[in-house]
């Protein structure tokens, strides 16, 4: 969730008060703060940039209106006013001005540094940051579990609809498999045509989201997610991985579910692989090594361990248990994050994998799942 004059007037710490403030005013959201007393800020502030000010800058309140107006024309969405600087109590021509161009207003207290209210939003943008981050981890997770299902892409497109909450379906120049939601006939057939086209592609038809999976010359079928909110980087990725993974299942003939898991997940493993390397202009990795298995991959990291002492496998089966985050894995093992980082990066270089992406997380995530690991 965006940062809101809410979520500060919450920190009962710093004891803002809001002097004015509509419900849409109330609602944008700060993407950060800053302080000035400036007579123009703006060319320092951004879209969505809050202002903090003690009002020096005006010499009588007649200049407070354009004042206002020139911060209005910058998308700042929120003033706050330190009082008992320069006056005591928020000056009406600035509750007048800011409820005419509807820029929130709220009132700081002398006992609160300017400082501590960027603070807030600082600490408030890393939660959401770190929130977001979680749920793309634990997202891709589910989608590559669901990929071992029995109804293969189906269950991966109905577990992308519920967590993004949103239509999704893949279009064919056949049918549509829908898993939440139908794609409007105008969204499939712009799909069609560019499974016709033959050529990857992305667009936007009707508020719809349009990317072919697959390679140039061989489409499985064009992934079509219906309009959602928020459209951000984390929901952006799990697109991405899901595009990846879609054309797994229907190019796998069927097996029976008492099959071996080991082999079911080694399967994905190298399947996910290859189609990530077919659909990245820069492979993640030399084409000659998609044959190597799970294994192997585990006698490599085994052998250099044993040969070294850096516990690499144990900090990756730490770090992957802790969604790739260094600091959890840290505690979980005792050391120090900057420690856990570093295993990471050799474990990388031992394997020749980018552990930073998605694919070689995902590839090392189902190896060490089928050993009983994770």
């Amino acid at each position: 969730m965006p940062i809101t004059v809410a979520d500060l007037t919450a920190h009962a710490q710093l004891g803002l008060r809001v002097v004015w403030a509509d419900e849409q005013a109330a609602a944008r959201p700060w993407s950060w703060v800053h302080s000035s007393d400036l007579a123009d800020p703006t060319p320092f502030l951004g879209d969505g940039d809050a202002l903090l000010t003690t009002g020096t800058q005006w010499s009588s309140d007649d200049e407070i209106e354009p004042w206002v107006a020139r911060l209005a024309v910058a998308g700042v969405p929120g003033v706050g006013f330190g009082t008992e600087v320069i006056r005591d109590g928020t000056p009406d021509a600035l509750v007048a001005a800011c409820a005419r161009h509807g820029i929130a207003l709220l009132e700081v207290p002398y006992r609160t540094p300017f400082i501590a209210v960027t603070r807030a939003v600082a600490d408030a943008d890393a939660r959401e940051r770190y929130a977001r981050v979680r749920w793309t981890l634990e997202t891709q997770r589910a989608l590559a579990l669901a990929a071992l299902r029995p109804e293969g892409v189906a269950a991966v497109l109905a577990e992308l609809a519920r967590r993004i909450e949103a239509p999704v379906a893949l279009v064919s120049l056949v049918e549509a498999e829908s898993a939440h939601g139908e794609a409007p006939e105008t969204v499939a057939e712009a799909a069609r045509r560019m499974l016709t086209a033959g050529r990857r592609a992305a667009r936007t038809v009707d508020g719809w989201s349009l990317q072919t999976v697959g390679a140039p010359g061989s489409l499985a079928g064009v992934l079509a997610v219906g309009p959602m909110s928020p459209d951000d980087d984390a929901v952006r990725a799990v697109v991405t991985s899901v595009v990846a993974m879609a054309g797994l299942a229907p190019r796998e003939a069927p097996r029976s579910e008492g099959g071996d898991a080991r082999e079911r997940l080694e399967r994905l493993r190298t399947q996910l692989a290859r189609l990530l390397a077919e659909s990245d202009p820069a492979p993640l990795r030399p084409a000659e090594q998609d044959g190597e298995t799970g294994a192997e991959l585990l006698a490599t990291l085994r052998v250099h361990d044993a040969g070294t002492g850096e516990e690499l496998e144990a900090t990756l089966t730490a770090w992957l248990q802790e969604d790739a985050v260094a600091e959890a894995a840290a505690l979980r093992l005792g050391i120090h994050r900057h420690t856990v980082r570093a295993r990471v990066r050799r474990a990388g270089d031992v394997l020749d994998r980018d552990l930073s992406s998605f694919a070689a997380r995902a590839e090392l995530w189902a190896v060490l799942h089928a050993e009983g690991r994770l």
